[in-house]
């Protein structure tokens, strides 16, 4: 039993890349974190939210995945970022003033419809799953969550996904 445990805990089929992809990789999150950081900054907007960090991983880490295409990282965010905002709509007017139980309910209820909705649109990008419950625990109303959270968060996707997408060209073996 603890044989088998520790096999369950202890194995992987993860294969480690090499020391120049685990820089770039590195350096890769660094700069667009960082560069969303800033642009966050002085913009004042929400350019940069957890749910971008783990995007990161992927793009940069796992830039092969299907999940770290275009299509994943800014579908994903963008129909997570809707359905969140749908949902926040929807208890705003079922249990104005909010409260606790709502929103907790209104939470699970859009991840699982973020889910199912990316998973039939082939959009999946499991970061983006945090997108509602990022919404409904702003504390934000339906008008502020829309343009100072989920708009932004859409734009940060896609600028973090540019900036991927500049740094694998740019590091090509073609350019080499």
């Amino acid at each position: 039993m603890a044989d088998r445990l520790s096999s369950l805990l202890l194995t992987t089929s993860y294969v480690r890349p090499d020391m120049r992809q685990i820089m770039i990789a590195g350096f890769g999150g660094t700069l667009a974190i960082g560069l969303l950081g800033m642009m966050a900054h002085f913009s004042g907007s929400a350019l940069l939210m957890a749910p971008l960090g783990a995007t990161a991983v992927l793009v940069f880490g796992l830039p092969d995945s299907p999940l770290s295409g275009p299509r994943h990282v800014m579908g994903g965010h963008a129909l997570s970022m809707s359905i969140g905002l749908l949902c926040l709509f929807i208890v705003s007017f079922v249990a104005p003033g909010g409260g606790a139980l709502p929103l907790t309910l209104a939470a699970g209820a859009g991840t699982g419809l973020a889910i199912a909705a990316m998973l039939a649109t082939w959009t999946v990008h499991p970061p983006a799953g945090a997108n509602p419950l990022l919404l409904m625990f702003s504390s934000a109303g339906f008008a502020d969550a829309a343009f100072l959270i989920a708009l932004p968060g859409i734009a940060g996707a896609f600028l973090l996904y540019l900036i991927a997408a500049l740094l694998r060209r740019a590091e090509a073996p073609s350019n080499r």
